[in-house]
């Protein structure tokens, strides 16, 4: 128990040594930014952040784990309920809710998973929504205003098509 307790407090302190030395940290451990994180938010991480429960950082590059996270880049595998990335997400995402500005990769939200400009790859979820859709969406409720792909679902809606609203299957190319 000892041995543990005294190698949580040297990772946690190489991370911050290292976070105030070249502006990014292999480690980050937050419970509520921006005071009560090991580094500030606008120190990016290259390694694991773990939100226990909500951590915000500019840049994540890796794991990124917990309850809530928030970020304006992201090339990361996230695994949170509620997963926010302001402008560029590469990756895969995993939880109740998935917001991006831009995301290239896999989204799979159990409710939404929703992309404010252009989505790159696959959307599983309930609901998928995007302005521009290339790729897959699945889910019960799939929305986008321009496609180049296909969408599975009950409800499945490309503003920009021929064929607007079709159930089940629909497309555009």
């Amino acid at each position: 128990m000892k041995k543990a307790l005294v190698f949580t407090a040297f990772v946690i302190a190489f991370a911050a040594a290292s976070a105030s030395a070249f502006d990014t940290t292999p480690l980050q451990l937050a419970i509520w930014p921006p005071r009560l994180q090991v580094v500030p938010d606008y120190i990016d991480v290259s390694g694991i952040k773990l939100n226990l429960p909500f951590g915000r950082n500019e840049n994540i590059v890796g794991l990124d784990a917990g309850i809530a996270s928030s970020s304006s880049k992201a090339s990361a595998l996230q695994v949170n309920l509620l997963n926010r990335v302001h402008d560029r997400y590469a990756g895969l995402q995993v939880g109740l809710l998935n917001q991006t500005g831009n995301s290239s990769g896999v989204q799979f939200g159990l409710l939404m998973n929703t992309t404010d400009s252009v989505a790159k790859g696959i959307q599983v979820g309930l609901i998928n929504t995007s302005t521009e859709m290339s790729g897959l969406q699945i889910g019960f409720i799939n929305y986008t205003e321009f496609m180049t792909g296909f969408q599975v679902g009950l409800i499945n809606i490309i503003r920009e098509s021929i064929i607007p609203f079709f159930p089940l299957v629909n497309f555009c190319f």
